[in-house]
């Protein structure tokens, strides 16, 4: 939207349906203009209809396959059934999938809000004084473990290795054991999730096979994401896969990559900001970029 309503010839290529995470949250309720929250079916339907007000040619779904970047001037698209689009700029946003657990009804509470992975003031608010549980073994989910404890809510920390300083700074993990709403299961992993239209418990399984029912209203999933990056061969990226910009990858125009006319926004991003707001602030960055990128030819 903001390259066509620039005056930018923009095409938009999509492997399976528009919005990524944010067409899959059921409200957002931290996103600028919606104080009542917005769906994030609603959000991508908009977004989508402006768009097309200003010119873009929406393909989707589209599977890209990769880049050819022998032409630094003219970077070019390589779609899976062979077609070749050679354009000025390329702006990748095809984001990350946050890792979750192979369970059954997992897609079902996460639809329904119940699975969750960020713990911010919105996240939390509405569990205190409820059971919740919080899954992962780094520092992120023991922040989040601290925040929701801290609201009032019961805590269960499902964490898949034997020590809890594995991976996570000692400063959190002596506020974890000192807090008496929050439960530590080392060596556990989660086994099913049970409940109707909301989550109601959860089953943990210890590494000695022992099982537990757990009340639970909501899952705080922690165990990472994995950037869908696989596509952009001859981009640096760091040792999970997420792309380089700016500074990272040795360039001075904001959200370029390493190759020249390439730029990355979003999750896909290293260090970014995992939010909708700050991904489309990325795409409206990466655009002064591309004209700047543009302006010698």
């Amino acid at each position: 939207m903001y390259g066509a309503s620039e005056g930018l010839v923009t095409v938009l290529l999509d492997r399976a349906g528009l919005g990524g995470q944010a067409a899959k949250s059921a409200r957002i309720e931290n996103y600028l203009g919606f104080p009542h929250g917005v769906s994030g079916e609603s959000l991508t339907r908009m977004a989508m209809v402006q768009a097309l007000k200003f010119g873009v040619r929406i393909h989707s779904p589209c599977a890209v396959a990769g880049l050819d970047l022998s032409d630094e001037r003219r970077p070019a698209v390589l779609l899976e059934d062979g077609t070749r689009i050679r354009c000025r700029a390329v702006i990748a946003a095809t984001g990350a999938h946050y890792r979750h657990l192979d369970l059954p009804q997992w897609t079902t509470f996460e639809k329904s809000g119940c699975v969750r992975y960020a713990a911010t003031e919105l996240d939390v608010r509405g569990y205190e004084d409820q059971p919740v549980t919080v899954v992962g073994g780094a520092n992120s989910a023991g922040q989040a473990a601290l925040s929701l404890a801290g609201r009032g809510a019961t805590v269960n920390l499902i964490v898949r290795g034997t020590d809890l300083g594995a991976r996570m700074s000692s400063y959190l993990t002596d506020r974890i054991r000192a807090h008496a709403r929050i439960q530590v299961h080392t060596g556990s992993t989660i086994r099913e999730l049970a409940g109707d239209d909301t989550l109601a418990s959860i089953v943990a399984e210890r590494s000695g096979g022992r099982r537990d029912r757990l009340a639970c209203r909501a899952l705080f999933c922690f165990i990472g994401a994995d950037p869908v990056s696989g596509w952009l061969d001859g981009v640096a990226k760091n040792h999970h896969g997420f792309v380089l910009t700016d500074s990272r990858s040795g360039t001075a125009l904001p959200f370029q990559t390493s190759a020249p006319r390439v730029f990355a926004v979003g999750d896909l991003r290293a260090g970014s900001t995992k939010r909708v707001a700050t991904a489309v602030g990325d795409g409206a960055g990466a655009v002064s970029s591309v004209h700047a990128a543009l302006a010698d030819d």
